[in-house]
């Protein structure tokens, strides 16, 4: 048997990816204070700061009024075309 429609805020969605993209930065923050681990981890602390950038972006769409608009103001291009892109 199916489960009743149980209606989502997508505000509240937008929230916690928010909160989560503070959270990843505070990581990669964190990781940053070691000289020795960013030596090491540059590439993987850049897509730290890459999936915060996105996941804040997210965010913003599911608040816009106009999704179109919102991702035509999207800075992150690759995001931008992956949400165009209707085949993936």
């Amino acid at each position: 048997m199916s489960q009743p429609f149980v209606p989502i805020d997508i505000g509240r969605v937008a929230q916690v990816l928010d909160l989560l993209g503070q959270e990843i930065e505070e990581l990669g923050q964190e990781l940053c204070r070691d000289p020795a681990t960013v030596a090491r981890h540059m590439t993987q602390l850049q897509a730290i700061d890459r999936i915060a950038q996105h996941q804040h972006a997210l965010a913003d769409l599911l608040r816009a009024e106009c999704l179109t608009s919102a991702v035509q103001a999207l800075g992150l291009e690759d995001l931008a075309a992956r949400l165009r892109d209707h085949r993936n």
